[in-house]
């Protein structure tokens, strides 16, 4: 029921925006346009909860905004979260990444927001600056740390405690960490850092193997966010380099089985596992670029975005498919529907 009146009212309004972007096997509609609470430009990632169908979106500067899929309008707009990274949900709480970075009185922190109340309820400052990355897997809690180059581990709850410090390599990295992704069934985290993947041991936190891609490292990094694909046992790694782009990885080595171009450096990727699509957003490209895990092909590049603020980021609906990517230029999150 849900899902169907969600489709339809998506059809419904697919006349009043732009026209579908063709593609091999697939075409995406943009189907819906919805206005966030911020300035254009830059904001951060968009993370897809299918405990509750919503969409969390870190803002440009401050706040969190949450879309609810089953209108397409933004419900809670969060506020007094500066600099905000990475977020993540369990089934009571979000959690998102607070990143001013290193000087006196900035604001690092695990902010904890009540999914009853959708108020804030605690924080913890981080013991590195600049969180980026944070995921949650059981009843942990993992954020990187850009600053000192190091993996945290929390607990869960209001008041998340500290009861782990991992380093990472490379020992002097320059950019840092990025986008990491859990795999509990491997007992790992595929860690993005500088232009290297690495496998964090999640029971001994030691970096069990790592390889170097050879990437250009740019100023937002290398290596740029994992996605681990159970159905084919590999692991897909974006970059920030259009060239080779994305690497198709063998998770217990680190070989690299395949490599297949971007139509620009990559923010923040996601999948799909039922449709067999990975998708990378792209800020310099302005739209994603979509890959079939099945053929390890390149399948479109959907334009998203415009002129006055990045796409940068963005994530899929894994129960109607459905895309939101995040336009820097309304400021808005874009919503596309896959159709084959």
């Amino acid at each position: 029921m849900r899902r169907g009146l969600l489709v339809a009212a998506l059809l419904a309004s697919t006349s009043l925006v732009a026209a579908p972007a063709l593609a091999n096997g697939y075409h995406f509609q943009r189907v819906a346009t919805i206005p966030l609470p911020t300035k254009p430009g830059h904001g951060d990632i968009v993370t897809y909860d299918p405990m509750n169908g919503m969409v969390y979106v870190s803002l440009v500067d401050d706040g969190l905004a949450v879309v609810d899929t089953r209108t397409n309008k933004v419900v809670h707009d969060i506020k007094n979260i500066p600099s905000p990274n990475g977020n993540t949900a369990d089934a009571n709480y979000v959690y998102v990444a607070a990143a001013d970075g290193p000087g006196a009185g900035k604001v690092n922190a695990i902010v904890v927001i009540s999914k009853k109340t959708w108020k804030e309820v605690g924080r913890v400052t981080t013991k590195g600056t600049s969180p980026d990355w944070i995921q949650v897997e059981g009843n942990r809690i993992y954020v990187d740390s850009d600053d000192a180059n190091q993996m945290e581990v929390y607990s869960t709850g209001e008041k998340p405690k500290l009861e782990h410090v991992w380093p990472l390599f490379p020992p002097n990295a320059k950019a840092g960490p990025d986008v990491a992704t859990v795999v509990p069934s491997k007992h790992v985290v595929f860690q993005s850092d500088d232009s290297f993947v690495e496998a964090v041991n999640t029971s001994t936190g030691k970096i069990d193997r790592h390889m170097d891609t050879g990437v250009k490292l740019l100023k937002h990094g290398g290596t740029k966010g994992e996605v681990y694909d159970a159905r084919h046992n590999r692991l897909w790694v974006a970059t920030t380099n259009k060239t080779p782009g994305v690497f198709v990885l063998n998770p217990e080595t680190l070989k690299v089985i395949k490599t297949i171009p971007e139509k620009g450096g990559v923010d923040q990727a996601a999948f799909d596992p039922k449709l067999g699509l990975f998708y990378t957003f792209e800020g310099g490209a302005h739209g994603f670029d979509v890959y079939n895990t099945n053929t390890m092909a390149h399948v479109a590049f959907v334009e998203a975005g415009g002129p006055a603020g990045p796409t940068h980021t963005g994530d899929v609906d894994t129960k109607t498919h459905m895309v939101y990517a995040y336009d820097g230029s309304g400021p808005s999150l874009d919503v596309f529907k896959p159709v084959k």
